[in-house]
């Protein structure tokens, strides 16, 4: 994966030289993640329920980074680098805790102008584990795990507004890999396809 960032930068970088135009800036995100949690596996007591876990989507979290926009041949690139956190809840026989993430997420999009205001985007996004942090809630003795990946890959899409300095875009954010590989809460152990879909407001200015 980082070989692959390397990549990515070293190649938008030698675009950077040929393109048309190349504007930076800042940009804020806000966002309103939904995990959903499929193919949920009870480890330790294989053909047992486990309807009894779940796991409460996360609330808005923000997203602060810079990105840059290159124009060529009709078309825009806008690579990204946006700091992001989220934060839900499991609960699984009485035992509550807290998850915590954060991220770099490096947003690679692909775009058309239309009316010299109106864009259309869409592409890959890159997702790094920076931290985690795990705590249990209301005193609870029994230890929750959760072994988060250290990279994924999902999918960003949708509309944007220039107006001026000021760029406005909504997205859709869609997971294509499962965020985690396994849950151990109350010393029983779940293989789930744990994936984070969002959408987003993001508010910028470029230069």
């Amino acid at each position: 994966m980082r070989k692959l960032i390397l990549a990515i930068v070293l190649v938008f970088s030698s675009m950077s030289l040929s393109a048309q135009s190349f504007k930076w800036g800042a940009k804020v995100n806000v966002g309103s993640p939904d995990v959903s949690l499929d193919d949920l596996k009870n480890l330790s007591e294989p053909g047992n329920s486990v309807d009894e876990l779940l796991i409460t989507d996360p609330k808005l979290n923000l997203q602060l980074g810079l990105f840059a926009r290159i124009q060529l041949l009709g078309f825009y690139i806008q690579p990204e680098a946006m700091f992001s956190n989220s934060k839900s809840e499991l609960t699984f026989e009485g035992v509550e805790g807290e998850v915590k993430l954060n991220k770099l997420d490096l947003p690679v999009m692909v775009g058309k102008r239309f009316l010299k205001i109106f864009r259309v985007n869409a592409g890959p996004v890159f997702s790094l584990k920076l931290s985690q942090d795990i705590k249990n809630l209301k005193g609870s003795s029994d230890e929750i795990i959760a072994n988060y990946k250290n990279a994924t890959v999902g999918l960003q899409y949708g509309i944007g507004l220039d107006i001026s300095m000021i760029t406005v875009d909504l997205r859709v954010e869609k997971g294509l890999q499962s965020i985690s590989d396994e849950l151990k809460i109350a010393g029983k152990s779940f293989s789930a396809d744990q994936r984070l879909d969002q959408v987003m407001l993001a508010v910028g200015i470029k230069f």
